[in-house]
């Protein structure tokens, strides 16, 4: 499964707590099309999304792009 790959780079100091945050998103909602990894090292978190269909790596990138919005959104109340 890896005829499309993106990757997400997200830098902020709360990396892991947003990994933590990212997990119980991805267990909630899983992804049948797509195969995901997150991990962080130090300040920087790293999303690797591979599918070999071009629609569910999308909407699997819209996905984790709308939960970090949130994510951010939620840690500046």
């Amino acid at each position: 499964m890896k005829d499309a790959h993106i990757e997400i780079v997200y830098i902020h100091k709360k990396a892991k707590d947003i990994e933590r945050l990212l997990r119980i998103e991805e267990d909630s909602s899983p992804f049948y099309k797509t195969k995901s990894t997150i991990k962080t090292n130090g300040d920087v978190l790293k999303i690797t999304i591979d599918s070999e269909d071009i629609p569910a790596i999308r909407g699997s990138f819209n996905t984790y792009m709308n939960w970090l919005m949130a994510i951010e959104q939620g840690m500046k109340l």
